[in-house]
């Protein structure tokens, strides 16, 4: 039995120094894009996202606090106070029951009808009806072992980076070409999977001028870590002048 630890102690020991030998190889790897954090976004979509994380969070606490408190007090005002002494046996409370059937229905009903008209907004966009809706731009994702494609309303295609005009809805539509892949860019709210043969739709905007980072979130393959996203978010006039440009 010593024996058997000792070894089961060797192999723990060198296990761990490996995974410390190989740790600066790894740190050398693009496994992640700059920002993953969705919590600060410059866009309308992850603002969006941001108030639906906060709102379903609070709710969450509310809860958590309310029910948690509620098994406290119980455990404490309705305790055994003697060996020998019996709790007072409560046998049913039609009002406290009518009210915890009643508040549960309230806030899933809010919180779907606050989930249905958000979703929708996150998935196509400002209605067409809308000023920011008639000047949304449509532009076709292409994703494939292992980079992505960007085809502008023009036709003219771009490689790996994306180039948008500040404050204007971008109508993504997502295909692949091979299989998988996930388009994702933390800082303006799209996540989005894209299908080989299947369109997808979601839309970005960028509230600020700025490169924000993206990557697929789908595992694709042995160069799947390469699969990053560059958005140039710029000004109108800079985006025509890259169109005019763009071979």
């Amino acid at each position: 039995m010593r024996l058997r630890s000792t070894r089961r102690a060797t192999t723990l020991l060198l296990s761990a120094g490996l995974a410390l030998l190989a740790l600066p190889a790894l740190g050398s790897v693009p496994v992640l894009a700059a920002n993953t954090n969705f919590l600060q976004g410059d866009g309308p979509p992850d603002r969006t996202i941001d108030m639906l994380f906060y709102v379903f969070l609070a709710i969450s606490i509310l809860v958590l606090v309310g029910v948690g408190g509620a098994i406290l007090y119980a455990c404490f005002r309705f305790r055994r106070r003697s060996d020998d002494e019996m709790p007072k046996q409560i046998r049913g409370n039609a009002k406290v029951e009518r009210t915890w059937l009643a508040i549960p229905i309230v806030i899933l009903v809010a919180l779907f009808i606050l989930n249905v008209v958000n979703v929708n907004y996150l998935r196509y966009g400002p209605s067409s009806a809308s000023a920011a809706g008639r000047d949304a731009i449509a532009i076709k994702v292409t994703g494939q072992q292992f980079y992505w494609s960007f085809t502008y309303p023009d036709g003219k295609t771009s490689i790996r980076v994306l180039e948008i005009p500040v404050n204007t809805p971008i109508d993504i539509s997502t295909i692949s070409k091979d299989v998988i892949h996930g388009f994702w860019v933390p800082d303006l709210g799209a996540k989005i999977d894209a299908l080989p043969g299947i369109t997808n739709r979601a839309f970005i905007e960028g509230s600020v001028r700025g490169v924000f980072q993206g990557q697929c979130y789908e595992f694709c393959g042995v160069g799947h870590d390469q699969m990053l996203i560059t958005v140039k978010v710029v000004s109108m006039s800079q985006y025509r002048s890259y169109l005019n440009h763009l071979a």
